[in-house]
C-alpha cells in the first residue's frame, strides 16, 4: 500500500491486498447520500472477504436511511465474497454496536492480525461511533491504523444540528483526571456552536483553546468566516484562544494536540471536544492512543437539521496513511 503524508482525492477505490481480497470494508449507513459514494466507486477489481455497513437508526430520516442501506448492501454483496453483516444500532448508544461486532468478530476477522486489509468509510459515521471503532480496531485488537476514506460534502453554510440532549465522557475515553489540576478545554470548532458551547458551560474550564478548520477545504473563505460567526460567542470569552487546523490531515490535528500537550502537561488536564470534521477526530483518536490520560467529550445533539439531507455528496479523499509526526 502506497505511504502518502496528504489527502489524495480518488476516483476509484482499489482494494490494498493485490494478491487477493481484502479482509474487511467497513462503512455506515446514514441519511446523507454520501455514504454510499466510495462503494459506487469500487473498482472492478475491488473484492473483500467481508463487509460490515452500520445503520445508526434515525427516526426523522427513516426512508433515506433504509434507501442508502438498501444500495450498500447490493453494491457489497457483488464486491464481498462471504459475508456482509448489518449492525443496527442506536445514536446514543454506541458501546452496544462495537458490542455487536464483536461477536462476528471471530468469524470476519483478518487472517493476519500484524498486516490486516482493512478500509473504513468514515463519511456517515458519528464522531463518537467513530472514535469507539478505532478504539476497538488499533487499542483492543492491536492492529494498525486502517485505510480510511472520507467523501466530503458540497452545501452552504449552515448549522448542521440544533440543541444538546446529552453530555457524556466517550467510552475509553475516560482519561485520568487529577483534581489537583485546572482543566483545559479543547474543543475542535465547526457548524454546530450549541453543542460546543454547552461542553465549555459544562466544564468551566481554567482556559481554553478553541481550534478552527484553516485554510479551508477547497479554499471557501465562506466556511471559515462562517465558522468564526457561528461560534462567536465561545470565542469572545477573554479565556478562549484560538488555534488552527486543516480540514482533512488526522495527524495535523494529532500534532496540534501534540503541541498543546507539551505546553500544559504538567499544569492541566486536556479535555478534548471533537465538534469540527471526521478527519480531525481521527487525529484526537491518535493523540489519545499515545496519551490515554486526555479525556474525550461529547455532546448529543436534540436533532439534525434538514441541511445533512440536502447537501450533495463531494470529492473523496483517501487519508494520510503515514504517521508524519512533528518532534
Amino acid at each position: 500500500m502506497k505511504i502518502h503524508d496528504q489527502p489524495v482525492e480518488i476516483e476509484h477505490l482499489n482494494r490494498i491486498n493485490e494478491y487477493g481480497p481484502d479482509d474487511l470494508f467497513i462503512c455506515c449507513a446514514g441519511f446523507e447520500d454520501r455514504c454510499i459514494s466510495s462503494a459506487a466507486k469500487m473498482g472492478m477489481a475491488f473484492r473483500a472477504r467481508f463487509s460490515v455497513i452500520f445503520v445508526v437508526e434515525d427516526p426523522f430520516y427513516k426512508q433515506q436511511v433504509d434507501t442508502n442501506l438498501f444500495k450498500l448492501q447490493a453494491e457489497l454483496g457483488r464486491r464481498t465474497s462471504e459475508g456482509v453483516f448489518v449492525i443496527r444500532c442506536q445514536r446514543d448508544a454506541p458501546t452496544e454496536a462495537i458490542n455487536q461486532l464483536k461477536s462476528v468478530w471471530s468469524r470476519c476477522r483478518p487472517k493476519d492480525s500484524d498486516e490486516p486489509y482493512i478500509t473504513i468509510d468514515i463519511s456517515s459515521f458519528t464522531k463518537i461511533y467513530l472514535l469507539e471503532l478505532l478504539h476497538f480496531l488499533v487499542a483492543e485488537q492491536n492492529m494498525g491504523i486502517p485505510r480510511l476514506i472520507h467523501t466530503t460534502q458540497n452545501y452552504a453554510p449552515t448549522r448542521l444540528t440544533r440543541g444538546v440532549e446529552q453530555i457524556t465522557t466517550v467510552p475509553n475515553f475516560f482519561g485520568s483526571i487529577s483534581l489537583e489540576k485546572d482543566t483545559l478545554l479543547i474543543l475542535f470548532l465547526g457548524f454546530e456552536p450549541e453543542r460546543a458551547l454547552s461542553v465549555w458551560k459544562h466544564f468551566n474550564p481554567a482556559r481554553t483553546i478553541g481550534v478552527i478548520t484553516s485554510p479551508p477545504r477547497d479554499g471557501k473563505e465562506e466556511y471559515l468566516e462562517y465558522a468564526k460567526r457561528n461560534n462567536a460567542r465561545l470565542l469572545s470569552l477573554p479565556s478562549v484562544e484560538v488555534r488552527t487546523v486543516p480540514p482533512d490531515d488526522p495527524y495535523a490535528a494529532r500534532n496540534a494536540l501534540e503541541g498543546i500537550f507539551q505546553e500544559v502537561k504538567d499544569a492541566y488536564n486536556m479535555v478534548i471536544g471533537p465538534f469540527g470534521t471526521k478527519s480531525q477526530t481521527v487525529g484526537v483518536f491518535l493523540f489519545c492512543l499515545e496519551h490515554p490520560k486526555a479525556q474525550v467529550v461529547y455532546s448529543f445533539p436534540s436533532n439534525y437539521t434538514r441541511s445533512y439531507v440536502n447537501r450533495e455528496p463531494g470529492a473523496t479523499l483517501l487519508l494520510p496513511m503515514a504517521p508524519v509526526f512533528k518532534t
